[in-house]
């Protein structure tokens, strides 16, 4: 073998290491976050509207005309059911669970099995305009219409709902800690596997403000007569809950960075699939807010080859049940077996951090939030040094055969 063919072949080696260096294996195409942008029609609320063989005809009709227009582009589908000729019907267990006696009535049901009486307006009014003045109340609120604009833009959304309570040091305690998760997200934003423009954004619902998101806190198990202590839901994507509901001490910046950063991993990183995509909140998702998010992330989340490639990677079909567990059980967190629940869907790597509810910001070189900041780096570091070694041999083994 001659010497100029001995440099060819060790040219040819470094240039296909250089392009292996440059062209690392392909990644997900998506991060969490932009799966979560993806209706696949599993999570469902289901609103109820049921008849008896009496209930007059033209009352039907504007039952199912007030259905079909209210729940439009929203997550929400709605059903009327005849409850005399029906009777098999899954949905006629809340009858009896609500002590439903009196008819036409609603209720809404929401993925996890929580049910609620719909009712609006005043007692003396119409059955149909009592229903329509419900349905502002369930598909819209200040803090939802907020929430939306802001997922489409941000990396995500803190949602701090105030405690009802003379104790204003722990809301404020509470705020500080969200803020402070949101810095660290920040100061990361260059490190996550995709880019994300804008950081996460504090949404808070005050104290005052309780009595009209009803809707919102009941889909997040909790009645606005209950919220004694400052609650924090991190929401994503389109209007998606991840991770569980933080209460009172839980709330600290370790706790919701730990949730905070899966929203930015690469969507086939090793986080459960469960955790891809959370539950929605009741929301009317309309054609100018999908346009506006077409627009931002590159890629229409409403084009079928998207919604199957999503599909598969959540590991369910599209059309399927709900994912086995949801963040939080009916009512409000702090008991075991809701605990038990949260850690159900949560990732393996953040169940000691999540729910501990020490406090305990501190860091720790094999923490869950330092696992995903230098996941990136550590990568690139192999992968430079065997590729190091790979031309440091070939290198080396050219030189003894030219000798």
């Amino acid at each position: 073998m001659t010497i100029d063919t001995i440099r060819y072949r060790l040219a040819l080696a470094v240039c296909l290491c250089s392009w292996l260096y440059a062209h690392p294996a392909p990644g997900c195409r998506y991060n969490v976050r932009e799966t979560g942008f993806v209706d696949l029609g599993i999570e469902q609320y289901n609103f109820y509207g049921y008849i008896r063989n009496d209930t007059p005809a033209e009352l039907i009709c504007g039952f199912e005309q007030t259905l079909s227009a209210a729940f439009e582009d929203s997550n929400i589908r709605g059903e009327i059911i005849n409850v005399e000729q029906e009777k098999e019907h899954p949905a006629l267990k809340y009858l009896e669970s609500l002590q439903i006696k009196s008819f036409p009535a609603a209720v809404l049901v929401s993925p996890d099995g929580q049910s609620l009486i719909v009712q609006g307006g005043e007692p003396n009014r119409p059955f149909k305009d009592t229903v329509s003045s419900a349905m502002d109340d369930i598909l819209s609120s200040p803090a939802r219409e907020e929430i939306l604009q802001q997922v489409i833009e941000c990396y995500g959304v803190v949602l701090l709902i105030e405690g009802v309570s003379n104790n204003a040091q722990e809301n404020e305690r509470a705020k500080a800690a969200v803020l402070a998760a949101i810095r660290m997200i920040e100061a990361q934003m260059d490190m996550l596997p995709k880019p994300i423009a804008r950081p996460p954004v504090m949404v808070v619902a005050d104290s005052r403000s309780l009595a009209r998101e009803k809707i919102l806190l009941w889909s997040l198990g909790l009645d606005a007569r209950d919220v004694t202590a400052p609650h924090v839901a991190i929401i994503y994507g389109r209007a998606r809950w991840i991770g569980p509901l933080f209460k009172g001490e839980q709330i600290t910046e370790a706790n919701l960075t730990a949730v905070l950063f899966v929203i930015g991993e690469d969507c086939e990183c090793g986080i459960d699939h469960r955790w891809v995509q959370g539950t929605m909140l009741p929301v009317k998702w309309d054609r100018k807010l999908q346009a506006k998010t077409a627009a931002n992330l590159g890629f229409d989340p409403e084009s079928p080859i998207i919604k199957t490639e999503i599909g598969l990677i959540v590991g369910r079909s599209i059309g399927g049940s709900s994912y086995p567990g949801v963040p939080v059980a009916s009512g409000e967190v702090g008991t075991e077996a809701e605990s038990d629940a949260n850690h159900e869907v949560m990732p393996k790597q953040l169940k000691d951090v999540t729910m501990s509810g020490s406090g305990d910001n501190s860091r720790d070189a094999n923490s869950p939030r330092d696992e995903g900041i230098y996941r990136p780096l550590r990568t690139m570091a192999l992968v430079t040094i065997g590729l190091t070694a790979v031309v440091v041999i070939i290198g080396v083994a050219v030189l003894l055969r030219s000798s």
